[in-house]
Order: C-alpha cells, then structure tokens, then sequence
C-alpha cells in the first residue's frame, strides 16, 4: 500500500512538472517570436518603447490595449504610422480595419508599412500572449531582463 501511495504521489508531480515546463515553454514561445518579429527594435527589449526608427514606440507595459486589440494591431499595424503589419494576408482581403491595400491608392503617408518579417497567426498569438504575461502593467524587474537575454548581462544591474 505504502508503495502505491509513493507511485500516485511521484505521478502527481510528475504532471505538475509537466504542465508548469508547458506553461512556461508557451511564454518563452513568445519571446521567441517577439525577438523574431524585431518588435525590440522600437518597443526595445524591456518593452517601454521609446524613440526608435523614424519615431516612438508606445509602451507595451502601459499599453490599453487587450488581447484582441493586440493581435489586430500586430496583424495589421497601424496606418499612418511606423507600426508595420506583420500577417501576410494583411490588406489583401478586408480583414485588417475594413480595408485593402487599393484604399490607400494616391495616399503614401498612410499606407501600411509591411514588416521585414511576417509573423504566421501561432506567433501573432504567441507575441500578444507574451505582452500579456510579462510586459503590459508590469514593471521592470531583473528576472525579466535575465529571461530575455538569457544570460546575466549590465542591463540588468
């Protein structure tokens, strides 16, 4: 009897191991693809934003926008501005605000910037996720910065 308690026991955290190296392999899924996208080279790597190229990123830890919200955004960007779109299907059909790439005809300003990279509908998720997580109404802490570079570095003294 001893020996099956000792078994059902092992198994149980076996599972809690299990689930919790999932959950945690679900987050670093989205850094993964947050770094992939090169969303740092304008909201950086703490993800406070800043002046970056051509203008200033938004704060991803003060952002008001919720899951929804962020995924259109990362899938569609933002018009007008320096936020690319980063679904490859973006303005060919109406599924990015209503529109297609012919409504911004003669109108260079706003036309969508494309991404350098596109992001496939998993790590738009994944991405939106992570803000979720780790960034948006979080402060800066030194466990995070040694989980995005990986590796203790000055940035996070």
């Amino acid at each position: 009897m001893k020996n099956l308690i000792l078994i059902i026991n092992l198994f149980v955290v076996m599972i809690f191991i299990s689930v919790n190296a999932f959950a945690q392999s679900k987050i670093d899924y989205g850094l993964l693809a947050y770094k992939r996208g090169n969303c740092m080279g304008c909201h950086k790597w703490h993800g406070d934003g800043g002046p970056g190229y051509g203008g200033a990123a938004m704060s991803l830890r003060e952002t008001g926008l919720d899951k929804e919200g962020l995924i259109m955004l990362i899938a569609c960007g933002r018009p007008g501005t320096n936020m690319p779109f980063f679904d490859k299907k973006a303005y060919i059909d109406e599924r990015c605000f209503g529109m297609k790439f012919h409504d911004f005809e003669g109108d260079d300003r706003n036309r969508p910037l494309q991404a350098k990279i596109y992001l496939n509908k998993r790590q738009i998720e994944a991405v939106t996720n992570f803000i979720l997580s780790d960034l948006k109404g979080k402060n800066l802490t030194k466990e995070y910065c040694l989980k995005f570079f990986g590796k203790p570095t000055r940035s996070c003294d």
